[in-house]
């Protein structure tokens, strides 16, 4: 009986001990499990977003953190994004994955603010992306060369600025349209032809466009007090390039050293663009509701399409509850208009004669996060991802960061928008797309406080009336400010030379 007891006792140890390495294993397993999801890494990565851009990034970021067992704070900002970032930079808690500006790419070289992402990822993996826009963020510290040598941020975008058209005011304006036709006054219908040749027009055709396009629709809901529908409603700072580019313009010389303001092709191009106030086929500067405003509302026929707007714009189209059979909102994409110059070239000559803005802006790798490569692999699933681009792309977002993809599904498949897109990818492939000026250059002063700021001169002129500003033409204003447009754009490349470290 003892030895059944000792036995028993044994048996009873054992049990207790072995319940006990249990509770304390599993004890040890959840707080390891709780250990280790209190050490998942935590990326931080800042921009700016358009809403439905916002909800298009969010879902990848989701499934990144997924896949990668990492915490992405997302954070948005607006309006203040670049002054919070510059905050941040200087108090050096700037996020890990945050935008790099095409002018701030030496800036932040020199501060050693951006780690060189080449050297955080297969360089292979990048041979995909456009080249043009990879070498954008290219940069050889040794040589102060732009455009090539190491790569300081991948593209968010490779974007392109076209025009957009409202399809649905043309038709209803079409016997008019059509009589200029007749008259001589307009050389086609503005629609792309049975060749495949998209509608560009010169300078003086296109203002008489819009003010065929100009008239009193009471069939649409009032905006601001009015039912007037406008050819269009543009301004110099975000639209007026392509008309300098159409002239054959520029805003600074090759080496970007010279301010070309006084020049004939610039007086020329700015001409062209105030023809269309003159003509009256404009919104006024004084008009309570924004351009983009009308044109949302279907009260304005043609305004710039960047290739990120394509996705709010295809939204209204598609709603059937407030747009029944795209009655009052049909967009597409359009070219820019040309030099009166090419009055008597064909429709198929005018095809590379014009020209829209292209840009970019990139994901950076902060030099202080410290999970560079995590960072970097976020980066590159943002901007070059196959699946991440389709369905950015397919959302109407941005045009694909894969060459192949944009040249080839992004054309061919009929899940992507708009109709006339091969006109953004003619943009991206040099055919008509031109880089902003102003990212040429240490800073924009040169074009900002030397030609913006007294742009009133040249709308008290052309509108006729009393802003405050002393009325000038075009050829007036570009002269009285070449001077001192060329000096602020000298200091600027001194103060360039001040700051370059090497």
């Amino acid at each position: 009986m003892k030895k059944k007891l000792n036995s028993w006792n044994v048996l009873l140890v054992l049990l207790t001990t072995g319940l006990l390495i249990a509770g304390c294993t599993k004890q040890e397993s959840s707080q390891t499990t709780s250990a280790t999801s209190a050490r998942k890494p935590v990326l931080t990565v800042g921009i700016f977003a358009q809403e439905h851009e916002q909800k298009m990034y969010q879902e990848v970021i989701n499934r990144f953190q997924e896949q990668n067992q990492v915490t992405v704070n997302f954070n948005v900002a607006g309006d203040q994004y670049w002054p919070q970032l510059e905050a941040d930079l200087t108090a050096n808690t700037a996020p890990d994955v945050f935008y790099l500006g095409l002018g701030d790419i030496k800036r932040r070289v020199w501060a050693g603010k951006v780690t060189p992402i080449n050297e955080l990822l297969n360089i292979a993996d990048l041979e995909k992306i456009w080249p043009d826009a990879l070498n954008l963020y290219r940069y050889d510290e040794a040589s102060d060369t732009l455009g090539t040598g190491a790569i300081y941020a991948l593209p968010k975008d490779f974007s392109a600025v076209s025009m957009t058209v409202n399809r649905a005011i043309i038709e209803k304006r079409r016997n008019e349209i059509e009589a200029l036709i007749a008259d001589g006054t307009l050389p086609f219908f503005p629609e792309i032809d049975t060749q495949g040749n998209l509608p560009v027009y010169t300078f003086t055709e296109f203002a008489n466009l819009c003010k065929a396009l100009t008239f009193d629709d009471p069939t649409l809901p009032r905006t601001a007090g009015s039912t007037k529908v406008y050819g269009t409603h543009l301004w110099e700072d975000f639209t007026l390039q392509p008309f300098i580019w159409g002239a054959g313009g520029d805003y600074l010389s090759p080496d970007h050293t010279k301010v070309l303001f006084d020049s004939p092709q610039f007086i020329e191009g700015y001409e062209g663009f105030m023809k269309i106030i003159e003509l009256g086929g404009s919104g006024s500067s004084t008009d309570e509701t924004s351009g983009y405003l009308k044109f949302l509302a279907g009260r304005c026929a043609y305004f710039p399409c960047g290739t990120w707007d394509v996705g709010a714009f295809q939204a209204i189209e598609d709603d059937e509850a407030v747009n029944p059979g795209k009655v009052w909102f049909d967009f597409d994409v359009a070219p820019w208009p040309i030099s009166d110059s090419y009055k008597n070239l064909s429709i198929e000559e005018r095809q590379d004669k014009w020209f829209g803005r292209v840009d970019s802006v990139g994901y950076a790798v902060s030099s202080q996060s410290p999970h560079k490569d995590l960072a970097a692999k976020l980066a590159y699933t943002l901007s070059a991802d196959e699946e991440v681009q389709r369905f950015v792309a397919q959302q109407g977002g941005q045009l694909p960061n894969i060459k192949a993809m944009a040249e080839g599904e992004y054309l061919s498949d009929n899940n992507y928008v708009p109709e006339t897109r091969k006109v953004f990818v003619n943009m991206l492939s040099g055919q008509n797309g031109k880089r902003i000026p102003t990212t040429y250059t240490f800073n924009g002063m040169w074009h900002g406080d030397g030609f913006i700021t007294g742009l009133g001169s040249v709308w008290a002129y052309y509108e006729k009336i009393d802003n405050g500003f002393p009325p000038m033409s075009v050829a007036d204003y570009c002269r009285s400010i070449q001077a001192n447009a060329q000096d602020l754009l000298n200091q600027s490349i001194a103060d360039e030379a001040a700051l370059n470290p090497n």
